[in-house]
């Protein structure tokens, strides 16, 4: 297991068996050679294909077709985690 403090810049919003599949984009906080990117759009246009691209060859290897859209911005992404963690709290309510 590894904890790390991220900010969140993003997501690559996905489907993968006809539901959603988003994969949230961040980047490590406290890295100096990431400390300028705040945004999505900070990032090279390259690591947007490879973001998609490892995505798409990892799906490759389940025999599943990749679905992306575009990025999205961080408040879509953190929305996301929101709701994540409050379906999560409700489905495993102690």
């Amino acid at each position: 297991m590894c904890v790390e403090n991220v900010k969140v810049i993003g997501v690559m919003r996905m489907i993968d068996n006809n539901e959603a599949d988003d994969k949230i984009i961040a980047v490590a906080a406290n890295d100096m050679s990431m400390n300028y990117i705040w945004k999505i759009e900070d990032l090279l246009s390259y690591f947007h294909s490879e973001i998609k691209n490892f995505f798409g060859e990892y799906k490759k290897l389940e025999h599943k077709k990749l679905l992306a859209e575009d990025f999205q911005d961080s408040d879509i992404a953190k929305h996301i985690i929101g709701s994540s963690i409050a379906y999560y709290q409700s489905k495993f309510k102690k």
